[in-house]
Protein backbone atom coordinates (compact mmCIF):
# COMPACT_ATOMS: atom_id res chain seq x y z
CA UNK A 1 0.00 0.00 0.00
CA UNK A 2 0.97 3.30 -0.76
CA UNK A 3 1.61 5.92 1.92
CA UNK A 4 2.35 9.93 0.79
CA UNK A 5 3.29 11.39 3.82
CA UNK A 6 2.50 14.89 3.30
CA UNK A 7 -0.93 13.78 3.35
CA UNK A 8 -0.06 12.48 6.42
CA UNK A 9 1.04 15.26 7.68
CA UNK A 10 -1.36 17.29 6.69
CA UNK A 11 -4.22 15.06 8.48
CA UNK A 12 -2.20 14.52 11.38
CA UNK A 13 -1.48 18.00 11.90
CA UNK A 14 -5.28 19.21 11.03
CA UNK A 15 -6.39 16.51 14.28
CA UNK A 16 -3.55 17.80 16.29
CA UNK A 17 -4.78 21.38 15.96
CA UNK A 18 -8.27 20.34 16.95
CA UNK A 19 -7.53 18.45 20.11
CA UNK A 20 -5.26 21.37 21.31
CA UNK A 21 -8.10 24.03 20.48
CA UNK A 22 -10.81 21.73 22.74
CA UNK A 23 -8.55 21.86 25.13
CA UNK A 24 -7.80 25.12 25.26
CA UNK A 25 -11.67 26.01 25.59
CA UNK A 26 -12.73 23.10 28.19
CA UNK A 27 -9.97 25.04 30.55
CA UNK A 28 -10.63 28.35 29.21
CA UNK A 29 -6.77 29.05 28.83
CA UNK A 30 -5.96 31.96 25.92
CA UNK A 31 -4.68 30.09 22.52
CA UNK A 32 -2.21 31.84 20.77
CA UNK A 33 -1.59 31.22 17.08
CA UNK A 34 2.15 30.71 17.56
CA UNK A 35 2.00 28.21 20.75
CA UNK A 36 -0.88 26.82 18.57
CA UNK A 37 1.59 25.86 15.30
CA UNK A 38 4.51 25.00 17.80
CA UNK A 39 2.25 22.33 19.53
CA UNK A 40 0.94 20.78 15.88
CA UNK A 41 4.72 20.97 14.79
CA UNK A 42 5.59 18.99 17.84
CA UNK A 43 2.95 16.28 17.31
CA UNK A 44 4.21 15.76 13.86
CA UNK A 45 7.22 13.98 14.38
CA UNK A 46 5.99 10.41 14.92
CA UNK A 47 4.80 11.03 11.36
CA UNK A 48 8.24 11.69 10.20
CA UNK A 49 9.57 9.19 12.12
CA UNK A 50 6.98 6.60 11.29
CA UNK A 51 8.85 6.57 8.19
CA UNK A 52 12.12 5.56 9.20
CA UNK A 53 11.80 3.98 12.98
CA UNK A 54 10.33 0.54 14.17
CA UNK A 55 6.44 1.17 14.14
CA UNK A 56 6.52 0.08 18.18
CA UNK A 57 8.44 3.07 19.12
CA UNK A 58 6.91 5.48 17.33
CA UNK A 59 3.76 3.88 19.07
CA UNK A 60 5.29 4.81 22.65
CA UNK A 61 6.64 7.99 21.57
CA UNK A 62 3.35 9.09 20.28
CA UNK A 63 1.51 7.74 23.71
CA UNK A 64 4.03 9.45 26.02
CA UNK A 65 6.49 12.11 25.24
CA UNK A 66 4.95 13.99 22.20
CA UNK A 67 1.41 14.93 24.16
CA UNK A 68 3.62 16.27 26.95
CA UNK A 69 5.79 18.20 24.44
CA UNK A 70 2.75 19.61 22.70
CA UNK A 71 0.99 20.84 26.08
CA UNK A 72 4.34 22.39 27.18
CA UNK A 73 4.74 24.67 24.01
CA UNK A 74 1.15 25.12 23.16
CA UNK A 75 0.01 26.44 26.65
CA UNK A 76 2.50 29.32 29.26
CA UNK A 77 3.79 26.95 31.77
CA UNK A 78 1.98 27.95 34.98
CA UNK A 79 2.85 24.95 37.50
CA UNK A 80 3.26 21.23 37.77
CA UNK A 81 -0.71 20.91 38.53
CA UNK A 82 -2.17 22.50 35.86
CA UNK A 83 0.69 20.98 33.40
CA UNK A 84 -0.47 17.33 34.62
CA UNK A 85 -4.37 18.64 34.51
CA UNK A 86 -4.05 19.93 30.98
CA UNK A 87 -1.87 17.02 29.89
CA UNK A 88 -4.77 14.53 31.27
CA UNK A 89 -7.43 16.02 29.69
CA UNK A 90 -5.42 15.93 26.16
CA UNK A 91 -5.15 12.05 26.62
CA UNK A 92 -8.86 12.06 27.24
CA UNK A 93 -9.89 14.22 24.53
CA UNK A 94 -7.96 12.15 22.10
CA UNK A 95 -8.68 9.15 22.82
CA UNK A 96 -12.58 9.76 22.72
CA UNK A 97 -11.94 11.41 19.37
CA UNK A 98 -10.49 8.78 18.19
CA UNK A 99 -12.97 6.42 19.64
CA UNK A 100 -15.70 7.84 18.04
CA UNK A 101 -14.16 8.54 14.37
CA UNK A 102 -13.33 4.65 14.59
CA UNK A 103 -16.82 3.91 15.52
CA UNK A 104 -18.34 6.04 13.26
CA UNK A 105 -15.91 4.32 10.26
CA UNK A 106 -17.39 1.21 11.43
CA UNK A 107 -21.01 1.72 11.09
CA UNK A 108 -20.66 4.34 8.28
CA UNK A 109 -18.73 2.27 5.83
CA UNK A 110 -17.03 3.74 2.02
CA UNK A 111 -16.75 1.53 -0.94
CA UNK A 112 -15.05 2.64 -4.07
CA UNK A 113 -12.80 5.47 -5.11
CA UNK A 114 -14.25 8.28 -3.12
CA UNK A 115 -17.10 6.94 -1.27
CA UNK A 116 -19.07 6.30 -4.97
CA UNK A 117 -21.64 4.22 -2.98
CA UNK A 118 -22.49 4.82 0.61
CA UNK A 119 -23.61 1.81 2.87
CA UNK A 120 -24.91 2.24 6.33
CA UNK A 121 -24.47 -0.11 8.99
CA UNK A 122 -27.76 -1.06 10.62
CA UNK A 123 -26.46 -4.25 12.87
CA UNK A 124 -24.37 -1.42 14.67
CA UNK A 125 -26.57 1.68 14.85
CA UNK A 126 -26.20 0.86 18.92
CA UNK A 127 -23.16 2.55 18.73
CA UNK A 128 -25.09 6.00 18.60
CA UNK A 129 -26.85 5.96 21.71
CA UNK A 130 -24.15 4.03 23.49
CA UNK A 131 -22.00 8.02 21.89
CA UNK A 132 -24.97 10.01 23.32
CA UNK A 133 -24.58 8.18 26.82
CA UNK A 134 -20.95 8.09 26.89
CA UNK A 135 -21.14 12.03 26.01
CA UNK A 136 -23.66 13.14 28.03
CA UNK A 137 -22.14 11.49 31.19
CA UNK A 138 -18.41 12.78 30.30
CA UNK A 139 -19.90 15.95 29.93
CA UNK A 140 -21.63 15.73 33.53
CA UNK A 141 -18.21 14.45 34.95
CA UNK A 142 -16.42 17.39 33.35
CA UNK A 143 -18.27 20.00 34.51
CA UNK A 144 -17.87 18.75 38.11
CA UNK A 145 -14.17 18.45 37.91
CA UNK A 146 -14.45 22.49 36.81
CA UNK A 147 -17.03 23.36 39.52
CA UNK A 148 -17.27 27.31 39.54
CA UNK A 149 -14.76 27.82 35.99
CA UNK A 150 -17.37 28.56 34.08
CA UNK A 151 -18.78 31.28 37.03
CA UNK A 152 -15.05 32.85 37.17
CA UNK A 153 -14.52 32.91 33.54
CA UNK A 154 -16.27 36.65 33.20
CA UNK A 155 -14.20 37.59 36.31
CA UNK A 156 -10.73 36.60 35.18
CA UNK A 157 -8.26 38.76 33.42
CA UNK A 158 -4.51 38.82 31.70
CA UNK A 159 -2.48 41.08 33.31
CA UNK A 160 1.20 41.81 32.30
CA UNK A 161 3.17 43.39 35.06
CA UNK A 162 6.47 45.14 34.62
CA UNK A 163 8.51 46.30 37.45
CA UNK A 164 10.56 48.53 35.68
CA UNK A 165 13.54 48.37 33.05
CA UNK A 166 15.92 49.90 35.95
CA UNK A 167 15.29 47.10 38.15
CA UNK A 168 16.18 44.62 35.87
CA UNK A 169 16.36 43.27 32.14
CA UNK A 170 14.00 40.14 32.55
CA UNK A 171 11.33 42.69 34.89
CA UNK A 172 7.97 41.77 33.25
CA UNK A 173 5.85 38.69 34.13
CA UNK A 174 1.77 37.44 33.33
CA UNK A 175 0.05 36.53 35.69
CA UNK A 176 -4.13 35.55 35.64
CA UNK A 177 -6.05 37.81 38.22
CA UNK A 178 -9.58 37.38 39.39
CA UNK A 179 -12.19 39.89 40.54
CA UNK A 180 -12.13 40.26 43.91
CA UNK A 181 -14.85 42.27 45.04
CA UNK A 182 -13.58 42.27 48.70
CA UNK A 183 -10.31 43.67 47.98
CA UNK A 184 -10.72 47.38 49.47
CA UNK A 185 -6.86 47.80 49.75
CA UNK A 186 -5.16 51.09 48.73
CA UNK A 187 -1.54 52.51 48.88
CA UNK A 188 -1.93 54.54 52.03
CA UNK A 189 0.89 56.70 50.29
CA UNK A 190 -0.35 57.31 46.69
CA UNK A 191 -3.71 56.37 47.12
CA UNK A 192 -3.70 53.58 44.30
CA UNK A 193 -5.78 50.81 44.62
CA UNK A 194 -3.83 47.55 45.31
CA UNK A 195 -3.71 44.05 43.56
CA UNK A 196 -2.67 41.31 45.84
CA UNK A 197 0.26 38.93 43.73
CA UNK A 198 1.69 35.85 45.00
CA UNK A 199 5.25 36.51 46.21
CA UNK A 200 6.20 33.63 44.76
CA UNK A 201 5.44 34.61 40.75
CA UNK A 202 6.97 38.51 41.70
CA UNK A 203 10.33 37.40 43.49
CA UNK A 204 10.82 35.37 39.88
CA UNK A 205 11.77 39.01 38.33
CA UNK A 206 12.91 40.98 41.36
CA UNK A 207 16.18 42.05 41.15
CA UNK A 208 18.52 40.40 43.85
CA UNK A 209 19.21 43.59 45.70
CA UNK A 210 15.63 43.79 46.45
CA UNK A 211 14.80 39.83 47.52
CA UNK A 212 16.22 40.78 50.88
CA UNK A 213 13.41 42.41 51.92
CA UNK A 214 11.29 39.35 51.60
CA UNK A 215 12.25 38.05 54.06
CA UNK A 216 13.37 40.84 56.33
CA UNK A 217 12.60 42.02 60.47
CA UNK A 218 9.85 44.02 59.61
CA UNK A 219 7.34 40.88 59.81
CA UNK A 220 7.93 40.52 63.52
CA UNK A 221 7.57 44.42 63.86
CA UNK A 222 4.30 46.08 64.56
CA UNK A 223 5.11 49.13 62.97
CA UNK A 224 7.33 47.91 60.34
CA UNK A 225 7.56 52.01 58.67
CA UNK A 226 10.69 52.62 61.01
CA UNK A 227 12.46 49.47 59.24
CA UNK A 228 11.55 50.43 55.63
CA UNK A 229 13.28 54.25 56.69
CA UNK A 230 16.45 52.78 58.04
CA UNK A 231 16.64 50.43 54.82
CA UNK A 232 18.61 51.35 51.71
CA UNK A 233 17.47 53.94 49.57
CA UNK A 234 16.22 51.91 46.89
CA UNK A 235 14.30 50.26 49.20
CA UNK A 236 12.17 53.19 50.29
CA UNK A 237 11.75 54.06 46.40
CA UNK A 238 9.74 50.36 45.40
CA UNK A 239 8.49 49.19 48.74
CA UNK A 240 5.52 50.13 50.82
CA UNK A 241 3.51 49.12 53.33
CA UNK A 242 -0.21 48.12 53.50
CA UNK A 243 -2.53 47.48 56.30
CA UNK A 244 -4.79 45.45 56.25
CA UNK A 245 -7.43 44.13 58.87
CA UNK A 246 -6.88 40.05 60.30
CA UNK A 247 -8.79 38.27 62.19
CA UNK A 248 -8.73 40.17 65.18
CA UNK A 249 -5.57 41.94 64.73
CA UNK A 250 -4.25 44.88 62.18
CA UNK A 251 -1.48 43.78 60.21
CA UNK A 252 0.69 45.03 57.14
CA UNK A 253 1.17 43.35 53.81
CA UNK A 254 5.02 44.40 51.81
CA UNK A 255 3.58 46.29 49.09
CA UNK A 256 5.67 47.34 46.05
CA UNK A 257 4.97 49.75 42.86
CA UNK A 258 5.34 48.55 39.49
CA UNK A 259 6.17 50.50 36.55
CA UNK A 260 2.91 49.80 34.47
CA UNK A 261 -0.23 46.79 34.89
CA UNK A 262 -1.42 46.20 31.76
CA UNK A 263 -4.77 44.38 31.19
CA UNK A 264 -4.04 42.30 28.02
CA UNK A 265 -7.51 40.30 27.82
CA UNK A 266 -9.41 42.80 26.82
CA UNK A 267 -10.38 44.00 23.00
CA UNK A 268 -7.64 47.03 23.55
CA UNK A 269 -4.95 46.73 26.09
CA UNK A 270 -4.82 49.34 29.14
CA UNK A 271 -3.22 50.32 31.84
CA UNK A 272 -3.84 50.27 35.63
CA UNK A 273 -2.54 52.34 37.93
CA UNK A 274 -2.12 49.68 41.01
CA UNK A 275 0.37 48.76 44.23
CA UNK A 276 1.06 45.55 44.33
CA UNK A 277 1.15 43.65 47.64
CA UNK A 278 2.49 40.21 48.04
CA UNK A 279 1.21 37.60 49.90
CA UNK A 280 3.14 34.67 50.97
CA UNK A 281 0.51 31.88 50.44
CA UNK A 282 -1.21 30.76 47.10
CA UNK A 283 -4.34 32.66 46.00
CA UNK A 284 -6.07 29.64 44.07
CA UNK A 285 -5.54 25.63 45.05
CA UNK A 286 -5.76 24.74 41.64
CA UNK A 287 -3.44 27.63 40.29
CA UNK A 288 -6.10 28.98 37.83
CA UNK A 289 -5.02 32.57 38.88
CA UNK A 290 -2.34 33.85 41.11
CA UNK A 291 -3.44 37.41 41.62
CA UNK A 292 -6.85 39.34 42.64
CA UNK A 293 -7.77 42.31 41.55
CA UNK A 294 -9.52 45.55 43.21
CA UNK A 295 -12.87 46.24 42.17
CA UNK A 296 -12.15 49.81 40.60
CA UNK A 297 -9.59 48.18 38.02
CA UNK A 298 -12.28 46.67 36.73
CA UNK A 299 -14.21 49.51 36.39
CA UNK A 300 -11.62 51.51 34.84
CA UNK A 301 -10.74 49.36 32.11
CA UNK A 302 -14.14 48.27 30.87
CA UNK A 303 -14.96 52.18 30.88
CA UNK A 304 -11.87 52.52 29.37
Amino acid sequence: MERYLDIDLVVNGSMDALLIILVAHLLNFPLRGKRLAAGVMAGEIPVILSAYAPASFVFELSKFLVPMLMIGLAFPYRGIRPYLKTLLLFWIVSAGLGGLVYAVWGWVSFDGILGSSLRIGMKNLWILPLGVGLWWVSQNAWQSILGSAAQTRATLYDLRIDLGAEMGDESSITVRALLDTGNQLRDPLTGNPVILVEEEIAATVMPEELLPALQGAWRDLEDPWPWLWQSDSLWIKYFVFIPYQGVGHKSWLLGIRPHKVVCTSLSEPKEMKATLALVQHGLSSDRTYQALLHPEHVRGAEEG
